[in-house]
This record gives structure tokens, sequence and C-alpha cells, in this order.
């Protein structure tokens, strides 16, 4: 065996040893505290039991209580989380990683230093669970950018909104993935809204962002190394018709939202009209009914709420595997 191996092995003995002493206590607690990453969940609907941890303003995690981080709010906290997970046996933290699907040393990291690892992505799974024995089934991303309240409270705005036959896919350009950038290039010039765009839209209001997306019939949409982007939902909540590689059609996360997804070939981005014509068309046949439809379907199943309940789901049943 060798010393990565004996690594691995050792901190798979103390991962166990740390469920084990965690699921004792549950059973003597009338309730656990379950604490979210502030960031990824700010929207996220909270109550007695569920609430915000801002991990920059933490030196330490509580005792007794459960963690669902995102990687992406680690990142942002610096290297002391790893300390804080070490130190701290008697909390059980569960990292929830969008970037699984392509950044395969820090999701190694990730899925070694939690007490369970859930990817986001059905990507390179294989690879991570050579290193942990506590992950779970991949749960897929959703939207975070408004809560389901603000969501319910401006409903009528969605859809009282004036759609554009133009469909909306502003993407940021990454550098490590030159394909993508290329094909964002090239439906920029046959589409005004489609293309590159730069890093401050989360600087804009939730308003000019939910009357930004409730403008447009459909919404062209272009992953990262296939993945399912947060914006097929952030498209549905807000009542548009996503545009989507065909590669993803058969996704588990998809299977319920069949009826409300058009999907394209990579050849289709040289000539996209078509496509963007027959999804126009299946939003006015619809009216106001689809937009309705697609709204609740996403409040329903493609919010970050009903996400975290999921990842509860998995973590009690890995605290409690008998059950």
């Amino acid at each position: 065996m060798t010393s990565v191996s004996k690594q691995i092995e050792q901190l798979n003995v103390q991962k166990e040893v740390r469920r084990q002493a965690f699921s004792e206590g549950m059973k003597l607690r009338p309730q656990t505290r379950v604490q979210l990453s502030d960031g990824i969940f700010s929207k996220t609907e909270k109550t007695d039991r569920i609430s915000l941890v801002n991990l920059k303003a933490i030196e330490q995690f509580e005792p007794d209580t459960i963690y669902i981080l995102n990687n992406n709010d680690i990142a942002q906290a610096g290297q002391k989380y790893v300390g804080m997970f070490v130190n701290e046996p008697r909390a059980h933290v569960c990292i929830w990683d969008f970037d699984n699907h392509h950044d395969v040393a820090a999701s190694l990291n990730f899925a070694a230093l939690s007490d369970f690892y859930v990817p986001c992505h059905p990507h390179n799974n294989e690879t991570y669970a050579q290193v942990t024995k506590a992950m779970g089934s991949p749960v897929s991303a959703a939207v975070i950018q408004w809560s389901r309240a603000y969501l319910s409270e401006h409903r009528d705005r969605l859809l009282a909104a004036t759609r554009d036959p133009e469909p909306l896919g502003r993407h940021i350009l990454y550098p490590q993935f030159p394909e993508r950038n290329a094909m964002l290039q090239t439906l920029s010039t046959h589409f005004k809204h489609v293309g590159p765009v730069g890093r401050t839209y989360h600087d804009r209001t939730e308003l000019d962002r939910l009357d930004e997306w409730a403008a447009h019939m459909s919404h062209w949409i272009i992953p990262v190394r296939g993945d399912l982007p947060i914006r097929v939902f952030d498209a549905l909540i807000t009542g548009g018709v996503p545009i989507l590689p065909a590669s993803l059609r058969d996704l588990p996360a998809l299977a319920t939202l069949q009826e409300h997804l058009f999907y394209f070939e990579p050849s289709d981005v040289w000539a996209p009209q078509a496509i963007v014509e027959a999804a126009n068309a299946h939003f006015r046949m619809q009216g106001e009914a689809g937009v309705i439809a697609r709204h609740e379907a996403a409040m329903a199943t493609g919010h970050v709420d009903t996400r975290v309940q999921e990842i509860l789901a998995q973590i009690y049943g890995y605290l409690n595997p008998a059950n």
C-alpha cells in the first residue's frame, strides 16, 4: 500500500468515527441545527432549524451542527477551512461541489476533506470515490439568485412582461474552454442578446435581473464541459423556454421537464434561427398558461430550497444507514 493510499484509508477511518459519534449525538437531541454557507445559499428559506453562516467571518465550526457548504463559498474563505474541518470532529460538514465536472484537483480535496461529499454533476465521480467512502449521488444546480418568496411576490410581473423573440444568452468567457467561447462568438453574430458578457451581472439588483430574464421568450444556453447550468432553471422559473445542447437530454434532473425544453446539435450553431423560431412558436402557442407551467415546475423542482432538502435527505441517510 502506497503512502497516499494509507492517508486515504486513515481519512476514511476518521470520517467513520466522526459519522458514528454525530449519529449517536443526533439521537439525544430534539433537533439538529443546519447551517448553509452564505453565498450560494443566500436566497434559501430560513427556519428555526436552518440558518446561514458566513465562512469568512468565523474561525471554527460549532459542534452538533450539520454544515452544507458550497465549494465556491469555501474557496472565498481561504485556507482556514482545512483547520476548521480537522479541529471540530463533532461537526458534520457536507460539501456540495459545483465544479466536479472540470476542476478535478480541487474536487479531490473537497471529497477528502469533508464528512460527506455531494457532486453537482455526473462527471468524474468514480475518481472521487477513490478518496472518500462518504459520497452522495449528484444533486444538480438550481435557481440561487432569487428566493421563492421573491419570485412569488413578482409572479404577476413575469406574466405581464413583453417578450422579445430574440433569445437571451449572455455568458462569461473562460479561457480554459475555447470551444465554448467559439460557439458563443458564432451565436453572437446571429443574435444580439447571445454572446460574451462581463462579470458585473450580480452587481445588478434582483429586479433588474428578473426583468431581463422575463423580457425574452427563449434562452440559448451553452454549458461548461457538459454540465447542467443554473441558467436552465433561471429560464424556466421566469417563464421562458430553454434551448439546450442535445447532449443534456437524458440527464435525470431534466426528466420531468422535457415538455418545456428545446435542444440543439453542435451544427445548429451555424444556422440557429430554426430552433429559436420553434421555441418561440411553442411559447406563443402556450401563452400565459405556458409561462405559469414553466414557472411552477421550476419553483417545485428547480430552486435551491429543493436542493437543500435533497442534500439533507442524503446526509440523514448516510448518518443513519440502518434507517
